[in-house]
């Protein structure tokens, strides 16, 4: 039964992902090899707009998805009035860390677990 715990335990550590707003270039050529459909993006526009979007559409004049907030929105911006734009992508060094760290942390809590039951079923 212990063995089964902790390997969902393990598994389920590892599919923790800890992310980061990323930016990036925003020239067209640039967007379109950096991008993936599904992104959560931030654009920030030069008239000050910021949308905070999913990625639906990439072509070669504007970006179109919705808003991350409500889907049923759609948005679209023109690549010409992009002044900045952040994606968010996995930390594969802080994914590490919390998977490193959470099982340094569960490990030890299992076995004190484990020999806390085995003393008190005796």
């Amino acid at each position: 039964m212990h063995s089964k715990l902790t390997v969902i335990l393990i598994a389920g550590i590892s599919l923790v992902g800890c992310t980061t707003m990323r930016p990036i270039e925003t020239g067209q050529a640039n967007l379109i090899e950096q991008l993936e459909v599904g992104d959560h993006l931030i654009v920030y526009e030069k008239s000050g707009r910021i949308v905070d979007m999913t990625l639906a559409v990439i072509d070669d004049d504007s970006l179109e998805g919705t808003l991350a907030d409500n889907s049923l929105v759609p948005v679209e911006v023109d690549i010409n009035d992009i002044k900045k734009i952040e994606v968010e992508k996995i930390d594969g060094v802080k994914t590490t860390l919390a998977v490193v760290g959470g099982t340094i942390i569960i490990l030890p809590l299992m076995l004190i677990a484990a020999m806390s039951g085995a003393m008190f079923s005796q």
